[in-house]
Parts: C-alpha cells; structure tokens; sequence
C-alpha cells in the first residue's frame, strides 16, 4: 500500500461514503455532533451492526446514557439484531449506562479525574472479540463527571489515541444543547476528533422538519461541503448526496 493511500472503513450508512471518499480514514476518530433526536445513536449503531453483517468487522458499543435492552429493542425496528450478534460474539455492548446498578466491580469505571478504567474495559472488549469499530455513546454524559476542562479534553484525547493505536476506527457521538449554535459546550473537534459530522432535525413549518447531514470536517479526505438530505427509513439511515437540504 502507498504511503499516500488511506485506508477506509465504509460507514454501512447508504449514501455516506460517497460524500467521504467511500468511508472514514481506519484509525481515526470521528464525532457524530447533533441536538436531541437527530438520529445521532442509531447512526453510530448502525455503524456497528452493519460493520459486521456487510464488512465481517466486530465491533464494540459503549453506551453511558441509555441501557442496552432499549438500544436492542429500538434498533429491531430497523431490522437489526444486535442480540443475536452479541451472542454470536460478533459485537460486545458494553454497559454503563445509568441505569445499570453500581457493583464494586463497576464502580470507578469512569472516575472523575481520569479515564483509565473505562480504558481498561474496552481494551478487554476489543481484545475479546478482535474489534475494527468502536461507539462510545455519548459524550456528553462523561463530561459532567469532570470538573476542569483542562483534565476532560487531556482524558478524552488519551482515551481516544489509545483505542485507535489498536486500529479500531472509532465514533463517539455528542449532543449539542438545544441553545447551542455551534457544536456544543466541548469544543471538541479542536483537540480530539479528525472527522465531524453534524446531524440536523430542522423545523421547515408548523406541521413538518427537514433532517440533514453535514460532514464538517474529515481530515485527509476530499469531503462534500454541503448540507445534504438524511431520513431515518425502516433500514435506519440514508443520505441522499444528490439531494442538497435547503439553505445549504
């Protein structure tokens, strides 16, 4: 292989990959940013579920916020089986929701001051199932167990560079508070991600809402620097690239 030639992971999102060079650079890390029920998890799931079914890639699914009977039983909806490939050892979901109850074994797992814990489980779960792809699902919710900002951005930037040294392409999704007009109260696409992509669900008139998808930025790649169409279908999502959403 080149020097010069990326190796791309395909995102198993239709209509995706044609605006990023046919997938996200392996190794990277990428932010899916959005306000609430934009689609942000069902995109990164997706990413899971279809790394396998299409790409034979195990994957691995963090989730901080909701519990993962509900992550099963919303993405059925969509057609994918994330039990059935979890029993088959083909992806590992890993739970750290809140509703799961504290054990000894689980406390500390993200402490407040670093992240060498959670570090140590997903390493574990990577290793156990020889993982190409890893969700951590969100963001947000880890950020409010730090008090300094210095320490969260040098506690994600660690945790993220030490997942992708094993090759894993990883997605982390983020939400944007529903004040904000940028990316939120993290900044992080400045010190952690190389990749940003920004989900919309945009109100167009009283009775309807235009969803989009804007890939902000990916480096290293040639990427479309327009808004492009996004609808959550019975499959999960698609991007129409030939579509641009208005105003873009």
């Amino acid at each position: 292989m080149s020097d010069y030639t990326i190796e791309r992971v395909k995102t198993g999102i239709p209509g995706l990959d044609e605006l990023i060079e046919g997938g996200f650079p392996k190794g990277d890390t990428i932010l899916i940013a959005g306000k609430a029920g934009t689609g942000k998890s069902i995109l990164a799931t997706q990413f899971i579920y279809k790394g396998v079914t299409e790409y034979n890639e195990p994957g691995v699914f963090v989730t901080l916020e909701e519990s993962p009977i509900l992550i099963k039983r919303n993405m059925l909806r969509f057609g994918m089986d994330l039990e059935k490939l979890e029993k088959e050892g083909k992806i590992s979901i890993v739970d750290l929701s809140p509703s799961k109850e504290a054990t000894p074994a689980t406390i500390g797992e993200y402490p407040s001051f670093d992240l060498s814990g959670l570090q140590a489980i997903i390493m574990n779960h990577i290793k156990k199932i020889n993982a190409t792809r890893v969700v951590l699902d969100t963001l947000s919710i880890m950020a409010y167990k730090f008090r300094s900002r210095d320490i969260l951005r040098e506690e994600f930037f660690r945790l993220a560079a030490n997942i992708t040294r094993t090759g894993c392409t990883l997605l982390i999704t983020s939400e944007i508070p529903a004040q904000e007009t940028g990316l939120g109260v993290f900044d992080i696409e400045a010190f952690l991600a190389s990749g940003v992509i920004v989900l919309y669900n945009e109100k167009i008139s009283d009775t309807s809402r235009s969803r989009s998808i804007e890939v902000l930025k990916l480096r290293g790649s040639k990427h479309s620097s327009r808004i492009h169409s996004m609808r959550i279908t019975d499959e999960g999502i698609r991007v129409w690239p030939g579509e641009i959403s208005p105003g873009s």
